[in-house]
């Protein structure tokens, strides 16, 4: 198995434009429930190639963006100096053992990144430390439906296939019951309508998913109970590729 640094070591070229319009959406809730002043300090945790951190560098006075892929932090530093934002840092390290001290920071993101960490509690718990009081946590990532076990299991096997460094999707509920028993009050958690359908052979690419392992993704996808294929919008297109639609869920929590 793949660890997350290995294999985000291995997709960052392929972390382009096309995976951030499959995710817009979700940053623009993000930025609009932070509430960013000049002198909010940010940490993005697993940050990738960079696009939260980025997006937030205008509105506050610092970034820090962190991850666990020296590739993935390439690109990132590549594109900060493209846009010309100086106040944004990059720093290798993992979301459950976050090097900084507490009470660093009063907003905390983390983008479409968490179902491939090792353990929520700890990665929660790292955020609700390295918060101030009063500081504001903003979550977004792949979701499955609450009692729903069949879909779940569906989801989260095809994930597993295509990249072995995912872990697995939390329900909605399931992340209210972490954010509280981290210690962190729930504002806002809701699953945002997806409008933007992802191609398969292109999140195959993205991950690179080749070979036997895309085939047995693709099988998946052929034959994928009835109501996986109405709640994630399957279609089978022409050329044998298929669309589909991954639920989502974003939150807004604050440190007491």
């Amino acid at each position: 198995m793949s660890s997350a640094k290995e294999q985000f070591d291995r997709q960052a070229a392929h972390y382009n434009a096309q995976w951030n319009t499959w995710t817009e959406p979700l940053l623009h809730w993000l930025l609009t429930h932070a509430d960013c002043q000049t002198t909010d300090t940010v940490l993005d945790v697993a940050t990738g190639t960079g696009f939260t951190a980025l997006a937030f560098a205008p509105h506050v006075q610092s970034v820090v963006g962190l991850d666990v892929s020296t590739g993935m932090l390439a690109q990132a530093h590549q594109r900060q100096q493209e846009l010309a934002l100086p106040n944004v840092t990059w720093l290798e390290g993992a979301a459950e053992l976050l090097p900084f001290p507490d009470a660093s920071f009063t907003i905390v993101t983390c983008r479409i990144a968490p179902h491939h960490f090792e353990s929520i509690p700890r990665f929660l718990a790292e955020v609700a430390r390295v918060l101030r009081p009063g500081g504001r946590f903003l979550l977004a990532d792949t979701t499955i439906p609450d009692g729903a076990a069949q879909l779940g299991r569906w989801q989260n096997t095809v994930e597993k296939l295509r990249d072995s460094s995912h872990a697995r999707n939390l329900t909605p509920q399931q992340w209210r019951s972490a954010l509280h028993e981290a210690g962190l009050a729930v504002k806002t958690l809701e699953e945002p309508a997806t409008d933007v359908p992802m191609q398969l052979n292109d999140w195959l690419v993205k991950a690179g998913c080749a070979g036997a392992q895309a085939d047995a993704v693709r099988q998946e996808f052929r034959t994928a109970p009835a109501n996986a294929r109405r709640h994630f919008q399957i279609a089978a297109l022409a050329d044998g590729d298929f669309t589909f639609v991954w639920q989502r869920v974003v939150a807004h929590a604050v440190k007491p």
